[in-house]
């Protein structure tokens, strides 16, 4: 370690920064996408059940005592049963929107950090290939090629450090958005089958209540 230190210099630190950073939103995005995880089926058919009982409220503190964006935006909907269907799906929209944002929390950081890692990887190989050109008598000739040798793997050590941290970072990058798009569209359907399972209450002639306690 000591040596690839001294070998890259300062640029091993901003790297091994970086490295620390993808780590971090890895590990975090990992363990919340576990954690909201949920049987949307289960859960929409037994609000299903509820709905049909005009149990409002009722379905409203079942989607309380999850956790997970689906059952905050599906919370969200059943708080206003009484509202016009379109109103119903401007606010499960607004609803999804707002989760939008805490599902692709720093996601797109990773991807900064496999752009940027090569980037810095490069600009080290350069500077050590400066510092090596830069040395008495290089333009002569005079250098041995054991030296040189050494100068060049010095420089292409930068260079693969930062391969070697954008490669995972840019995997984690695109797995993590997939998982987040696929989380989105299960939030989105989950809140517009709850409009219409209201609506369906009330084409059943089971108005709800003006206001859920």
């Amino acid at each position: 370690m000591k040596e690839l230190i001294d070998n890259i210099g300062p640029l091993f630190w901003v790297m091994s920064f970086f490295a620390v950073y993808a780590m971090g939103v890895i590990g975090e995005r990992l363990f919340y996408f576990h954690r909201v995880n949920i049987n949307s089926g289960d859960f929409l058919r037994g609000l299903s059940a509820l709905l049909r009982k005009r149990a409002y409220g009722e379905a409203q503190h079942e989607a309380a005592l999850l956790p997970g964006p689906t059952a905050r935006v599906v919370e969200a909907v059943l708080s206003r049963p009484s509202l016009p269907r379109t109103e119903l799906r401007d606010i499960a929209t607004e609803a999804v929107q707002l989760e939008t944002y805490r599902i692709e929390k720093n996601i797109r950081g990773l991807l900064v950090t496999a752009m940027v890692t090569p980037l810095l990887g490069m600009f080290g190989t350069i500077l050590a290939l400066i510092r090596f050109y830069n040395q008495p008598n290089i333009l002569e000739g005079r250098v041995p090629a054991l030296e040189m040798s050494h100068a060049v793997h010095q420089a292409l050590l930068a260079s693969a450090m930062g391969i070697a941290l954008a490669i995972p970072a840019y995997l984690f990058y695109v797995y993590l958005s997939s998982r987040a798009r696929k989380l989105i569209n299960k939030v989105h359907r989950a809140a517009l089958e709850t409009v219409h399972m209201i609506a369906d209450a009330r084409m059943n002639g089971l108005q709800p209540p003006t206001a859920v306690s």
